[in-house]
């Protein structure tokens, strides 16, 4: 693979944690420039990312060297890079945004003096280290990025987060800082292997990876993804979490599956072995928890995290299915991350305005505040394939199946599991439309009253989902599959 030095890329990645800094200098005084500086500075990622989609070039930017086993630290540019890093920095600017009304309500209610520059400090933070993750291409700078990333959300359910189901947030964050670390250590332990093994832990360089260092790299990542089984501690969490964490969490959760394809390019044979049992784990843990998403109308972010666990399943998958599940499940992770943050910034502006977390006690939404509930729709378009980029990732995860387990296995195989993941459509379609008429249609189950919703809390919502609807089609679906499929096979060479 071509190598280069990219400035540009350096200074975008950089950007957003010198604006967490400033945020946290600044946030107590100036909350709103804090609010500015740090939606600014993911601009420029999602203006690099998106021009290198377009160009579809892929190329190592070499940061130096480190004495075995780390080796030598390099970012890669390439479609799958640039992918998820435009997710994210969009998902970055929106959520940026439509914090600060819903944090000046959190304040009030917990009466805390405003704390904005906490706030940001951390929130940017977690967010710049996600960009970071995506971009490395060394296991060490990966880990670090992905420790970041646990501590800062820990954090804030910590201090701003919600008692919940009879459990305190810090009981909470306590809970997703033990499942956060047995996964990173999980990880690490492997990556050392592979070290060790290899002599570096620079992904352009190894060249084998033991199955004991792919498993135990496997099962951590799996634990924070989070697949069927250990996927308990996901409503805990993000029912607890300060909304917009809640929302910007759906996205890290996804980018284990990101980190898992990374290194399948580098070494496949552990996924190729085991691929049939990971197709049937994947989808029958993805049945059995969308048949209980519906369980949680409790509790409108419950149902919400339930939905992230099985939307996982999703990534699992196409883990598993070649070069096509690859692209299915870089066009979901977008799609899903886009209408995710939609869904949660929804549940967000009820609580700003009514402090109500039960569906039972909604119904009607639509009729006091419209803009959020044609908000909620574009969300669960983005979530259930219908007009949006997750429509094609169905595509591709399906083209994946015949690619791959048509030649290797027998028809009632490939039938059996193609029948699973139809299935799993369909139930994602069914409790989201259930969901949404639940919360925002029919008759209303509590004492509402019309409100007028700060635009910050809204319009963010539908730049994501139409930017979800937009990269369905052409030409921005095409630079995309281009992009990403060529970069897959510069790698798998």
């Amino acid at each position: 693979m071509l190598m280069q030095s990219d400035p540009v890329l350096l200074a975008s990645l950089a950007l957003p944690f010198v604006a967490s800094v400033i945020a946290g200098i600044i946030g107590k005084r100036f909350s709103r420039v804090a609010m500015i500086i740090t939606s600014i500075s993911f601009i420029p990622l999602f203006i690099y990312s998106s021009y290198l989609l377009v160009l579809g070039k892929a190329y190592l930017i070499p940061l130096g060297a480190l004495p075995r086993p780390i080796g030598m630290v390099y970012l890669i540019s390439d479609g799958l890079s640039n992918a998820f890093g435009l997710a994210i920095a969009l998902v970055g600017i929106a959520l940026e945004i439509a914090s600060y009304p819903y944090m000046k309500h959190r304040f009030h209610v917990l009466e805390l003096t405003e704390q904005f520059d906490v706030y940001y400090l951390l929130f940017t933070l977690c967010a710049a280290s996600m960009e970071l993750m995506i971009y490395s291409y060394n296991l060490l700078l990966m880990y670090i990025a992905l420790e970041v990333s646990l501590i800062t959300p820990v954090i804030l359910i910590y201090y701003y987060g919600y008692d919940t189901q009879g459990m305190t947030r810090r009981w909470i964050a306590l809970l997703y800082f033990v499942y956060g670390m047995l996964a990173s250590t999980l990880f690490l332990i492997g990556a050392v292997m592979v070290g060790l093994e290899n002599g570096t832990m620079d992904l352009y360089t190894i060249k084998s990876i033991s199955v004991i260092a792919w498993a135990l790299m496997f099962i951590g990542l799996l634990i924070k993804l989070p697949s069927f089984g250990p996927h308990v501690w996901i409503p805990w969490v993000h029912g607890s979490h300060p909304t917009p964490v809640a929302a910007l969490i759906s996205g890290l959760v996804g980018l284990m599956a990101y980190v898992l394809a990374r290194i399948y390019l580098v070494s496949p044979y552990f996924i190729n072995m085991f691929r049939l049992p990971i197709l049937v784990y994947a989808i029958v843990g993805g049945i059995i928890i969308s048949l209980g998403v519906i369980r949680h109308s409790y509790h409108y972010k419950w149902l919400l995290a339930y939905s992230t666990a099985a939307n996982s399943t999703y990534l699992l998958i196409g883990l598993a299915l070649g070069p096509y599940g690859i692209l299915g499940l870089t066009m979901h992770y977008i799609s899903h991350l886009f209408g995710k943050t939609i869904l949660f910034m929804t549940a967000a502006s009820i609580i700003v305005y009514y402090e109500e977390f039960d569906m039972k006690k909604m119904g009607g939404l639509q009729t006091y505040m419209p803009s959020v509930g044609a908000a909620a729709v574009l969300g669960w378009m983005a979530l259930s394939g219908i007009l949006t980029l997750s429509m094609l990732a169905e595509f591709y995860l399906f083209l994946g199946l015949i690619n791959v387990i048509l030649p290797s296995y027998p028809l009632w195989v490939f039938i059996g599991l193609a029948s699973g993941l139809a299935i799993i459509f369909v139930l994602t379609g069914y409790y989201g439309f259930w969901a949404l008429k639940q919360v925002f249609y029919g008759q209303s189950r509590g004492n509402y009253h019309k409100v007028s919703v700060d635009p910050k809390l809204v319009i963010p919502l539908y730049v994501l989902g139409l930017a979800a609807i937009i990269l369905l089609f052409p030409p921005a679906s095409t630079y995309l599959v281009h992009s990403v499929l060529m970069s897959i096979s510069m790698i798998m060479r």
